[in-house]
């Protein structure tokens, strides 16, 4: 027999199993493979998710058809300062002479231009926004002006549905003699799809007190219709500024219309007259969206544009 039991000579000892000459170079390449296919899925997988991603982009932009929120030739929406104090824009239009018989979707002909007399820092205005499309807008509202902001809504984003109309609280945050800025609506996403309403600001006397949205107060009222000059009413009654109508039970404001609520933002007084009724007066006028629209049980009054002349009995601070 002949072999490594029975030599005399001693021999190398035995290689183990696998640990040869050429390990090293397998190992070496096995590795390099795995990490080839490590990277190719990391490329696919990083790819697949590129895509995904762009895809999920292309759904939250996707390019919207213009002609769909268009009504009429313009843009479906349009802006207005509920005060009694607007104007065609740049000349561009002629008001009407019967505001109530119009017969077209939008309140107005076109753009406005509008003066707000403002009773100093951190006064208040209401813009009003309508959609006379036939769909739901998302639109977002901003202002070219270092002196004024959009307190309400938060960030200016407006949702409204058809026909109706949504409001905007411009709040002055600075003492300005005499300025114009826009408030400008547009859709998040087509371009150049915009509305401004122009606002000559103008000083007017200081007051301490400036109405703002969710005050309680009494406020005097006197109502007409505005195409006739009728007066239809006259009174004091509570009201919460800028609330939504609400006919619940032991509610701190009445059932009253939406306009009436937002309207008397912006009145103003000072700590000792708001409790005497000693404050500012200021005029609101109110398409039929935000008074009576389609309400036969309120003749004459439905369908009409109003007039309010608000005042302030007593601020609830």
């Amino acid at each position: 027999m002949s072999g490594p039991w029975i030599s005399d000579e001693p021999e190398d000892p035995p290689v183990p199993l696998g640990l040869n000459e050429m390990t090293i170079p397998r190992a070496a390449i096995l590795t390099s493979l795995g990490t080839i296919a490590m990277l190719l899925l990391s490329i696919i997988w990083v790819g697949w998710g590129a895509y995904s991603f762009l895809g999920q982009m292309d759904g939250a932009f996707v390019t919207v058809d213009e002609s769909s929120i268009k009504e009429d030739g313009r843009w479906a929406w349009e802006a207005m300062l509920l005060f009694d104090t607007c104007d065609p824009k740049d000349d561009a239009w002629v008001w009407p002479e019967n505001l109530s018989a119009q017969d077209e979707p939008f309140w107005l002909p076109g753009e406005l231009s509008c003066e707000w007399r403002h009773h100093g820092n951190q006064d208040r205005a209401v813009v009003a926004v309508n959609n006379a499309g036939n769909q739901t807008l998302e639109l977002q509202a901003i202002v070219d002006s270092d002196s004024v902001s959009i307190t309400y809504p938060s960030g200016g984003l407006i949702e409204i549905e058809p026909d109706s109309a949504e409001m905007l609280v411009l709040e002055l945050n600075s003492d300005v003699e005499e300025e114009i800025f826009n408030v400008i609506v547009s859709h998040p996403t087509v371009e150049d799809a915009e509305v401004k309403l122009e606002v000559r600001l103008l000083a007017d006397n200081d007051w301490a007190l400036h109405v703002d949205y969710g005050n309680r107060m009494n406020v005097h009222y006197k109502v007409w219709i505005s195409d006739t000059g009728e007066q239809l009413d006259e009174g004091d009654l509570p009201v919460t500024a800028g609330s939504e109508p609400t006919c619940d039970a032991g509610a701190p404001s009445a059932c009253y219309i939406k306009g009436f609520h937002w309207g008397v933002i912006g009145l103003d007084c000072d700590i000792f007259r708001c409790a005497i009724g000693d404050g500012t007066t200021h005029t609101v006028i109110l398409p039929p969206e935000l008074a009576y629209k389609d309400r036969p049980d309120r003749e004459p009054a439905n369908n009409q544009w109003l007039v309010f002349e608000l005042s302030v009995n007593e601020l609830l601070i």
